[in-house]
């Protein structure tokens, strides 16, 4: 009977603790969705400028995203329909030292019912971008809160007068912080990185104040990474008058375009391009067995080249891929090497990078490196690298001097004459207009060449179609008159 009491007494505190937690809740979220004017609210658009930094795109391993200035910043959050569109001005500011070419947009972003697209000018699908423009809407002050409320968040009330306010959306945790008067100050969830695995996402805000009404924070920070992401001045904002937007009929029948798609072509007997993407890759046959020359975007881009080899070359095993540089979207198809158990090729300042990298967990999107837990096999270098082999030798070169990297390299077969470059010189596309100002990576690949003593006879770039040396010759003489 004794224990039937305690018991008894324990399930009855128990309920006690839980219908406490849940009155804690319900007046914290009642008192911020007051304060936020959430009720009444359907849809916000806000008008900003500041600055974005572009993740993935560091011009070196340990660097931070390298930063443009923004203006007409004008985002649309959709709470109703669970819809986003942000649409802004962006310019590459020059970092003193590091010549850049001239770096311009006009991003204009969207998603709606799971799907994300850009508009290029006609709509691309972004599938990749999905948990992000997600957490922007999500993450937003009033967003935050209607979400909270849809999914039951727990909330932790600190002495301070503060809260903690955690929930989930799906997969994806969110944790935000509201300070004593019920205004949202952080948020931080998760996304996925092909490169990074789970990356941490946090929104900072401040500097509240009234917008017609509704108080809503002058600046916002987001950071991806620990790095900074967005830092935004608000200007103006407006409720409920969203523009209705519907997912182009496109995107709507192929959300997620496949990366699996190869087109080969032949360089030299052995020698093969991977193509059929925004991305190439360059198979290199050697006695010893086959290198690969870059893996672009993701796991399935670099699987469907790993099977084209093994189809190519049956019987043949891949004894390396090269690595160019760290930009994730050269770097993102590495990690199905690794699990594959491909040494790595690449200079020692990325291998020191992916090495801290591919620590980290993988689990919204586990991959085969996931799963597997191997550990990466490098062959760092700098300065310089030989692949020796009597079929076709590779040689590896440090790109020195290169605005776009500072632990860039590229890839010379001197047998066949030819150069593997990433980014260093993207011919301009049959067609489109040339660049209105010399490019400084052009100049730079020529000085390399030249310091080199490398006799290129033709190019193969990870961006483009193959290209002679006169190509090259061509768009330097063309670019350098313009300058004149």
């Amino acid at each position: 009977m004794m224990r039937a009491a305690i018991g008894a007494l324990l399930l009855f505190l128990a309920a006690e603790s839980l219908a406490e937690d849940a009155r804690v809740a319900g007046s914290v979220l009642e008192n911020a969705s007051l304060r936020l004017g959430v009720d009444r609210i359907q849809s916000l658009e806000f008008d900003a400028s500041g600055s974005y930094y572009q993740f993935g795109q560091a011009p070196a391993p340990e660097l931070p995203w390298p930063e443009f200035k923004v203006d007409g910043y004008v985002a649309t959050l959709d709470f109703a329909r669970a819809a986003i569109h942000a649409k802004y001005h962006r310019v590459q500011l020059q970092e003193p030292g590091r010549a850049r070419p001239n770096s311009e947009q006009t991003m204009d972003q969207f998603a709606r019912d799971g799907m994300t697209w850009n508009l290029t000018p006609g709509p691309t699908a972004i599938p990749a971008n999905l948990a992000e423009r997600d957490a922007e809407l999500w993450a937003s002050p009033q967003g935050f809160i209607k979400a909270a409320i849809a999914h039951h968040a727990k909330v932790k009330r600190l002495e301070d007068g503060r809260a903690l306010v955690s929930f989930s959306i799906g997969k994806y945790p969110y944790e935000g912080e509201l300070n004593n008067v019920y205004e949202v100050m952080r948020v931080s969830t998760i996304m996925d990185s092909a490169v990074l695995g789970d990356t941490p996402i946090e929104f900072r805000y401040s500097e509240y104040r009234d917008f017609d009404g509704v108080r809503f924070p002058v600046f916002i920070e987001r950071r991806v990474a620990g790095l900074p992401w967005y830092k935004l001045t608000v200007n103006d904002l407006r409720i409920n008058q969203a523009p209705v937007f519907e997912v182009p009929a496109e995107i709507a029948a192929d959300p997620a375009p496949s990366m699996a798609a190869i087109e080969i072509s032949e360089l030299a007997p052995g020698v093969l391009l991977f193509g059929g993407g925004s991305h190439n890759s360059v198979i290199v046959e050697q006695r010893g067995g086959i290198v690969v020359i870059e893996a672009p975007l993701s796991e399935q881009r670099s699987e469907a080249v790993m099977a084209a080899v093994r189809e190519r070359f049956p019987g043949r095993r891949i004894t390396a891929v090269i690595n160019t540089h760290t930009h994730f979207d050269h770097a993102g198809g590495l990690r199905a090497y690794v699990a594959a158990g491909v040494p790595v090729v690449t200079q020692a300042r990325n291998a020191a990078y992916y090495r801290r990298a591919w620590t980290a967990p993988r689990t919204l999107e586990p991959d085969r490196l996931a799963r597997s837990r191997h550990k990466p096999k490098f062959r760092p270098f700098t300065g310089k690298l030989l692949l020796d082999d009597a079929l076709h030798p590779i040689e590896l070169h440090e790109i020195v001097g290169s605005g776009h990297n500072d632990a860039f390299a590229m890839v010379y077969l001197p047998k066949e004459r030819l150069l593997v470059e990433a980014d260093a010189w993207t011919p301009t596309p049959p067609g489109a207009k040339p660049p209105a100002a010399v490019n400084p990576l052009w100049l730079n690949l020529r000085d390399n060449i030249q310091r080199l003593g490398l006799d290129v006879q033709r190019f193969a770039p990870l961006h483009g179609a193959p290209q002679s040396q006169a190509d090259f010759s061509a768009a330097l003489a063309q670019q350098l008159l313009r300058e004149k």
